[in-house]
């Protein structure tokens, strides 16, 4: 059974054609950056005027995010066939992936889900995802120690593609355990993986790895481009980048 693994894959007919929420912002930026980087508090700047001023909740947010990286991971499996292994820390960024496993699921995919805490301490917009996920009869692995890693690594065997929503750009000091034997297992599987705004462990400000960093095949990041996707390291672990901009107001991401 083969799977399509180049994400310039274009979808095909016959698959879910879900619009885009940014069809018209969504730019690959894999070789040049039309859109100008920012730094991690601009962004967050962003993000805070998106949801206070103009009014837009975190989880329309959250949902388009979500719609966006689906769809992104379309590209590397245009047919639901092997199982997508999809890894969500325990911020908005865990949310962010949950709300992409909830398209995938609709879509008939198969899917591997784990959370890096418990279900319980989820804040209010990833625990809504998670409980619609197991409402829908799915299953949430919470790995909160590195005695969870067998189980990872038979769902890495079985897995076509990994969706990265551990950390997001607000993450600040090297990555501690059990995360950092997650994300460690994650690069040594020879697996695709699709990052979410950002690969985990990457300084957000400097493209830093900050003791272990996830290497993506591809990143979906979200509002515009972040400095350290562009900076240091960064190149090396975001590998091809699109833009989208889930609903952010054109106001607050259009050069001033």
């Amino acid at each position: 059974m083969s799977t399509a693994l180049d994400p310039s894959t274009p979808i095909p007919p016959g698959r879910p054609q879900q619009p885009s929420p940014s069809t018209n912002r969504t730019r690959d930026d894999s070789s040049a950056h039309p859109l100008p980087p920012v730094s991690v508090a601009q962004m967050e700047q962003i993000d805070a005027a998106a949801i206070e001023t103009f009014g837009v909740p975190r989880l329309l947010l959250m949902e388009h995010a979500g719609l966006a990286v689906a769809r992104a991971a379309q590209r590397f499996m245009p047919t639901p066939s092997t199982p997508i292994l999809v890894c969500c820390g325990s911020g908005f960024n865990g949310g962010d992936g949950l709300a992409a496993a909830r398209h995938l699921h609709e879509w008939g995919y198969p899917l591997r889900l784990l959370v890096t805490g418990r279900l319980s301490d989820l804040r209010e917009e990833p625990a809504t995802y998670a409980t619609i996920l197991q409402r829908l009869g799915l299953s949430l692995m919470e790995f909160t120690e590195t005695d969870r890693l067998p189980n990872v690594e038979r769902w890495l065997e079985e897995s076509g593609l990994i969706i990265d929503a551990l950390l997001g750009i607000g993450t600040r000091g090297a990555v501690r355990e059990p995360m950092r034997s997650l994300i460690d297992r994650l690069n040594r599987s020879g697996k695709p993986i699709l990052a979410v705004d950002i690969p985990s462990g990457l300084d957000g400000d400097t493209g830093l790895v900050q003791g272990v960093a996830v290497k993506a095949a591809l990143t979906v990041t979200f509002g515009l481009p972040k400095q350290g996707c562009v900076k240091g390291e960064g190149p090396a672990h975001v590998g091809r980048m699109i833009v989208e901009s889930i609903t952010i107001p054109r106001a607050l991401l259009s050069p001033s």
